[in-house]
């Protein structure tokens, strides 16, 4: 009997889990919907230039005011977390921000092409919501690294003759983020997976993996930049062989 309530439990549970990964997969498909009605209206203007104009003027302005909200409210979140009191506000008004920048910045400043880019990403993050929720932490965090190195391989091959010091920055950003994340890693083993009273991974998880993840995205990042864009493909393919490998060695833990 006791077994019996014991598996019930389980089912609950994981009906829990996979209801919530069905909500965040529809989310991530309105997303793409509300991307493709921006391409409709304000690269192909099915309605009227004038409602084109003001979108463009809208995605100029916050551009540079996506940036201060962005890093006023982490300010603010860190003042709160110091002082003990709740920071979720300030990371949910940061996070929305940081997105709508995005959104901002590359529809305003490449156009067409920055809005199929855009639409790229709904589905990337559905490939990591399903990965959030079906693997361990450590799994999620090294798939948006490399995803992240995968883009980055990716512009450079398709707009670094018409954006070189945009692709270029990119690249470079890329790699301290990865620099960064390698040294929060090493932090992170050092007190079984927290930062403070949070707990970010579990505390069996695996840093050996994120380790080499942030330094095999890094490698080929910087490779594609020095050899030119006729190798970001075929470094592209590394990536992706990369994230197979990680797939298999955490399928393979989880059994």
């Amino acid at each position: 009997m006791f077994e019996k309530g014991k598996r019930a439990q389980r089912q609950s549970e994981d009906d829990k889990v996979f209801n919530r990964m069905l909500l965040w997969l529809a989310g991530a498909v309105v997303v793409e919907l509300l991307l493709l009605l921006l391409q409709k209206v304000y690269v192909e203007m099915i309605f009227d230039g004038v409602v084109a104009q003001a979108l463009s003027q809208v995605f100029r302005v916050f551009s540079v005011a996506g940036v201060v909200i962005v890093v006023g409210c982490t300010v603010w979140a860190v003042m709160n977390w110091r002082s003990g009191k709740p920071a979720a506000l300030p990371v949910i008004i940061a996070a929305v921000a940081a997105v709508l920048w995005v959104i901002s910045f590359l529809s305003c400043f490449f156009y067409a092409e920055g809005v199929r880019v855009l639409m790229m990403l709904p589905a990337a993050a559905a490939v990591l919501i399903i990965i959030f929720f079906l693997y361990q932490r450590p799994f999620f965090y090294n798939a948006m690294l490399t995803g992240g190195g995968l883009l980055a391989l990716w512009l450079h091959k398709q707009h670094y003759m018409n954006h070189p010091r945009f692709i270029t920055a990119c690249i470079v950003g890329g790699v301290v983020v990865l620099a960064i994340t390698a040294a929060v890693a090493l932090q992170l083993r050092k007190t079984d997976g927290r930062l403070g009273k949070f707990r970010v991974v579990p505390v069996e998880s695996n840093y050996l993996m994120t380790f080499l993840t942030c330094g095999v995205t890094a490698v080929a990042m910087v490779l594609g930049l020095i050899l030119g864009v006729s190798m970001s493909q075929y470094l592209m393919y590394v990536l992706v062989g990369w994230l197979f490998a990680q797939a298999v060695f955490f399928t393979v833990k989880m059994m």
